[in-house]
């Protein structure tokens, strides 16, 4: 993968201090998995997922211009045979245009750093979609999804409507405080996820300095 700053050597060399959950992750697709990676970034968990899937299908889906670039290029370089592609929308609960803002000072505003959320102040100007919305217009559904939005996770889960029926596994990173960003709890989101079907268990919390995070995995 291309590494041209602390952030993308970060996330490349300490897998974002989540090597436990990616070990998992990839353990639970097969040679035909359709996975969807919702928050994309520079597309460590696509292609490394894409490695795994020589008959399977990955789609990134990843909004921020910069980071939706290097996404592409990381894919052509390290997985040619895999049925890849790049969405450049964020997942939403509605179909609409939506301002993209950066959570940190102008430092962060770097190719892999992934300090962006949706915001009704000024921002990038981008496309949200339904993941529902996305299978009717011939996305290929998912079986196994991972999600990292940045506090947006229960809205994303919302896009799905009744396409979340058919989704295998979904890996979540709940964000306690991010979350609050938009009306919602973590506490919420897993109990919707239970409330769907799921079986919800904890991953525990990255390695490394991060605080305010942690993992779950649901699964059927």
């Amino acid at each position: 993968m291309a590494v041209s700053n602390w952030f993308e050597y970060k996330r490349v060399r300490q897998l974002h201090g989540e090597r436990a959950v990616l070990g998992q992750l990839l353990s639970d697709l097969d040679g035909d998995t359709v996975f969807w990676d919702v928050g994309a970034n520079v597309g460590v968990y696509s292609c490394l997922a894409a490695s795994v899937l020589p008959q399977g299908a990955v789609v990134g889906f990843e909004p921020e211009p910069n980071n939706q670039a290097r996404l592409r290029e990381n894919l052509a370089r390290n997985d040619p045979e895999c049925k890849w592609h790049v969405a450049p929308v964020a997942l939403w609960d509605a179909d609409a245009e939506c301002q993209l803002a950066l959570d940190f000072s102008s430092e962060f505003d770097q190719v892999g750093a992934g300090h962006y959320y949706l915001s009704d102040a000024e921002g990038q100007e981008i496309d949200c979609r339904r993941a529902e919305t996305m299978i009717q217009q011939g996305y290929p559904h998912p079986e196994v999804v991972k999600i990292d939005v940045q506090g947006a996770e229960l809205p994303v889960l919302r896009g799905f409507g009744a396409a979340l029926e058919a989704v295998e596994t979904v890996y979540l990173e709940l964000h306690t405080n991010k979350a609050k960003r938009y009306d919602t709890t973590v506490e919420e989101t897993e109990q919707y996820l239970r409330e769907a079907g799921f079986s919800v268990t904890p991953l525990g919390k990255p390695s490394g300095f991060r605080t305010g995070v942690y993992h779950v995995r649901a699964s059927r």
